[in-house]
């Protein structure tokens, strides 16, 4: 824990400027633009790249970084924002979006769009990205980058098995097939076929791909325990705790719960698992196995979740030409081209995302052996955001805590995902009728 918490300072004293990884921090008197964000250290890192360009670039123009945990994070920026303090530009998560704009704290970018059109190019960003920071009062950030979910495996443990790797277009039964013939009792341990994730946004596309789903945003509606969707639901939950149970090619809880989510993995006990580009930037260190990358399998349909984070700037700047330059300027066709060879996220621009820099990143120069960037961009045209409208939040924490008999319950009777669906229905309707009262 102490080496890790002298390479974060490390990489943060590598930005020019001062940076504030504190909870107390206070408008500047003078010109510097404070800027929040959240990361690990080779995102810290990546971000003193970016603005040491940007101050060579605008001398004219300081900026500080201010580091908050990703836990806790919109609750803080939230508090700055009741205190009159906020960051003239941030990190702003999508789903915080419409708070954020219908509580009027922040500006609308469309003037500053339109004015520099030809230079901001908003066809060259991906469409559903760019349009996820949309409101009809207007645009109140620019996306940074976006993710989406994909499958990983492990290419030593599938030559191992004589199993041949996944294609594109495989399906749920080529999954479990695959899966099984994956898991097997060795001397060193279990291996297991596959890796569950079961925080929401991991669980979302299988439900998509079975056909049904979980929310709605306008109207505002939980629908995962609905009539015309449950039985699609309840497949696709049934089908994943079954990887547990049934099958057994899934760890569960006892053996994971003591772990970093994707240990099993990393050790080359997991064959496969599901997670977005983020995760290049560990499985690149990989050094006892190399790695693929394909579109997770289909069902009924083809589905991904999507992620995507954008630069946002408060209402209340007093510095608002300024922020729109060094937000400009992180959007803008260099910083990501940096994105794209930081195999961190993908760019948010089409022209980044389609380019060498995304197909052969710097990031992966050590590896050795090529690792297929298509599957992330490709999901673009099939993958979609978690749904979000006033409530969501607490309705999906109440939603995911009450699958948790699926991955956890020893009583196979507590594991039918068609009864705990129509069990917390009445409760999510409630939660969404609630906030929509509110408003």
């Amino acid at each position: 824990m102490r080496r890790a918490g002298v390479v974060l300072a490390a990489c943060v004293a590598s930005i020019a400027g001062a940076i504030a990884l504190g909870p107390g921090c206070t408008r500047d008197p003078g010109d510097t633009l404070r800027f929040m964000i959240w990361g690990s250290p080779e995102e810290i890192a990546v971000v003193g790249g970016f603005l040491d360009e940007f101050r060579r670039q605008n001398p004219d123009i300081q900026v500080r970084v201010e580091h908050a945990p990703s836990m806790g994070y919109r609750e803080k920026l939230r508090i700055l924002f009741l205190g009159g303090n906020p960051p003239d530009v941030m990190y702003l998560g999508e789903s915080d979006l419409p708070t954020f704009a219908r509580k009027g704290w922040l500006l609308n970018l469309d003037p500053f769009i339109e004015r520099d059109r030809a230079e901001v190019e908003p066809e060259d960003f991906y469409t559903p990205v760019f349009a996820r920071f949309r409101t009809d009062q207007g645009t109140f950030g620019i996306s940074k980058d976006f993710a989406s979910l994909v499958l990983y495996y492990n290419k030593d443990l599938f030559d191992k098995w004589d199993v041949p790797y996944p294609k594109p277009g495989w399906t749920w039964e080529d999954f479990l097939d695959t899966a099984k013939r994956l898991t097997h009792r060795t001397e060193q341990g279990q291996d297991y076929g596959f890796l569950l994730e079961t925080w929401n946004e991991e669980l979302f596309p299988w439900i998509w791909q079975a056909g049904g789903e979980v929310a709605s945003e306008d109207p505002p509606a939980w629908l995962s325990g609905r009539p015309e969707h449950i039985d699609a639901c309840a497949e696709a939950l049934q089908f994943l705790s079954d990887l547990i149970w049934k099958h057994r090619v899934a760890p569960g809880p006892a053996v994971t719960k003591d772990q970093q989510g994707n240990a099993l993995f990393l050790r080359g006990q997991a064959a496969m698992c599901t997670y977005g580009r983020w995760a290049c930037m560990e499985f690149r260190k990989i050094k006892d196995f190399d790695w693929g990358v394909v579109e997770l399998p289909r069902h009924r349909r083809r589905a991904s979740t999507l992620f995507t984070v954008a630069y946002s700037i408060a209402r209340d700047t007093r510095r608002p030409e300024a922020a729109w330059k060094l937000v400009k300027f992180l959007t803008g066709k260099q910083a990501q081209l940096e994105v794209a060879h930081s195999a961190q996220a993908i760019p948010a621009r089409r022209s980044a995302a389609t380019s060498p820099a995304f197909e052969s990143p710097r990031a992966f120069a050590a590896l050795g052996y090529p690792v297929a960037s298509r599957p992330h961009t490709d999901a673009v045209a099939y993958g979609r955001f978690s749904p979000r409208f006033p409530g969501a939040a607490e309705a999906k924490d109440v939603f995911n805590r009450g699958l948790e008999p699926l991955w956890s319950a020893k009583d196979p009777r507590r594991r039918d995902a068609r009864k705990l669906l129509l069990e917390l229905q009445p409760r999510l309707e409630a939660i969404v009728a609630e906030h929509a009262a509110a408003e």
